[in-house]
């Protein structure tokens, strides 16, 4: 199934956006259920549930990187610039994922 190279390049920054909300909405949520009380292991429920939610999200972006590095290879002309593109979008979106989001590894969750 081929995708069209816009789609490519919008979909780094809408699974940026997607992964930002998820993880605003289950700190707050978290937050208010006590989840940062919950130990499981040397965790709080809490920062294991943004950890899963963090990895998710930049294994998907490495995924729409690996998806246009390979199938960019069969496109030609503009397509072949565009997919290129989108993989470049979608690398800046993976480094902007590990710089705004790895803060659920080390600062204290709630107030």
């Amino acid at each position: 199934m081929r995708v069209s190279p816009f789609v490519l390049i919008l979909a780094g920054f809408v699974v940026w956006s997607i992964a930002f909300l998820a993880l605003y909405a289950t700190q707050a949520t978290g937050c208010r259920l006590g989840w940062d009380g919950i130990a499981i292991g040397p965790l709080s429920l809490l920062r294991l549930s943004l950890t899963g939610l963090f990895i998710l999200a930049v294994a998907l972006l490495a995924g729409l990187y690996r998806y246009g590095s390979i199938h960019g290879h069969g496109a030609t002309g503009q397509a072949q610039i565009l997919v290129k593109i989108a993989c470049m979008v979608h690398l800046a979106a993976l480094v902007s994922t590990v710089i705004t989001f790895s803060g659920v590894f080390w600062l204290s969750l709630c107030r």
